[in-house]
């Protein structure tokens, strides 16, 4: 047992380092670690702390985590984070979900706490919301307990401040429960991309602009809460409409406990009844909310919008919602020279992805292809955030510096995630 909880220990400082203040401190305690976890008595390497058995190079969820994992149908834990593989991304939409349930009602705005070892008296070392949030079961004890791994949804009044990390504990093993998720529709949500994306019926249905939640500081104190926590969730009760201070978020639905996906906000003209989206609306497809997920007002070719979502959402549905993390080192692929884009020849300002769009309900589009994009005539055009095309290539290499492997996306929420080890260390 203390094997495993130094194995606990270890993979969480060596996943997320400290702040760099502190940098020769945690070499010297991952050093000792190393030498007592990883090596036993003769010199061996513990096998239970090596690294995932899939590609060292994949980018799953459970990237770095310490326990081993073999890749499983329908895993979201070990799933490539690769939209384009539609049958892959639909099998794991539709597989069964393991949650937490303590028995509380209202229990998807309950919160309880993940634990060093198999003992409630131990240290909590991570927070799952209940009902709505799925864990990775690792190992099942005979003593009633089960070692699970998830993203910690530790918000503003959780005494574990592990905002957003990949973290292993214990729990009992009589309050995880499978559930079978909505069996025709499922979403996913990619930090990385900032796009939400509709499957129906196994196939991508849809891709909406979103913005998901950015680490910031409020003039008062720093944020790191407002990261979108990542994992896969159910969406829960509809709450209707949110406010925050004088922004209003239309349908809102619950997926993990104060975090929800909602229309983008608006604020309301002097008369009370038009609504105004000109200082949210053009910020969709970067990260800049709460934490919640905002997803664009405006139809897609199919349809598709937040009132769609919200529509489709009946009581008790159960659609599997899952967040993608952006992982630094992750890639937007360029799209290929001869993908099919569409424009207006008639003095249209935008490219699109389709032949005709919501944004000009009697225009049909004629094609020319995304090599052409940054030519003339097309390289005027701007991107279309009703059918939502891709982005130009020097806009998608951009994100991509920003995330190249080796750097730092989000220096911010780093520095502000070094006191988590600081707690595990001092207790």
């Amino acid at each position: 047992m203390i094997k495993k909880a130094l194995a606990l220990l270890f993979s969480a400082l060596l996943l997320f380092p400290a702040a760099s203040s502190a940098e020769d401190d945690e070499e010297l305690i991952i050093e000792e670690i190393v030498e007592n976890v990883l090596l036993d008595d003769n010199g061996e390497e513990i096998i239970e702390s090596a690294a995932p058995s899939v590609s060292a190079e994949a980018f799953i969820p459970s990237r770095g985590s310490a326990w081993p994992l073999e890749p499983a149908r329908g895993s979201y834990w070990s799933l490539p984070m690769d939209i384009t593989d539609e049958a892959a991304v639909w099998e794991m939409l539709m597989a069964p979900i393991t949650v937490v349930d303590i028995g509380k009602k209202s229990s998807e705005k309950v919160q309880t706490y993940l634990y060093r070892e198999p003992d409630e008296d131990s240290l909590p070392i991570g927070v799952v919301t209940c009902e709505s949030q799925g864990v990775r079961v690792i190992e099942t004890l005979d003593s009633g307990w089960s070692l699970v791994e998830c993203y910690s949804s530790s918000f503003h009044d959780t005494k574990v401040e592990a905002w957003n990390l990949l973290v292993s504990g214990y729990i009992r093993t009589s309050y995880l429960k499978t559930v079978n998720p909505n069996p025709s529709m499922g979403i996913v949500v990619d930090k990385l991309t900032q796009r939400l994306y509709i499957f129906r019926d196994g196939k991508l249905l849809s891709t909406l602009l979103c913005s998901t939640g950015l680490t910031m500081w409020n003039g008062k104190k720093y944020q790191p809460y407002n990261e979108t926590r990542s994992g896969e969730f159910l969406l829960m009760s509809k709450v209707g409409t949110l406010i925050s201070d004088r922004l209003k978020c239309a349908m809102a639905i619950r997926f993990n406990d104060g975090d929800m996906i909602h229309e983008v906000p608006h604020v309301l003209a002097a008369d009370g009844v038009t609504k105004i989206y000109s200082s949210t609306e053009p910020k969709l497809g970067t990260k800049c909310s709460h934490g919640c997920i905002r997803v664009q007002r405006n139809r897609t070719p199919e349809g598709i919008n937040m009132a769609w979502i919200y529509d489709q959402l009946k009581s008790g549905s159960k659609v599997k919602f899952v967040i993608w993390e952006d992982w630094q080192g992750r890639q937007i692929p360029v799209p290929g020279a001869d993908t099919t884009l569409y424009y207006n020849p008639n003095k249209g300002r935008y490219y699109h992805r389709s032949p005709t769009c919501r944004s000009a309900p009697d225009v049909t589009f004629q094609p020319f292809t995304y090599g052409e994009l940054d030519t003339e005539p097309f390289d005027k055009l701007k991107f279309c955030d009703s059918c939502v095309p891709p982005l130009r290539e020097a806009e998608i290499q951009a994100i991509n510096e920003v995330y190249a492997e080796g750097g730092d996306h989000n220096e911010l929420l780093t520095s502000l995630q070094a006191g988590y080890y600081d707690y595990l260390r001092d207790n």
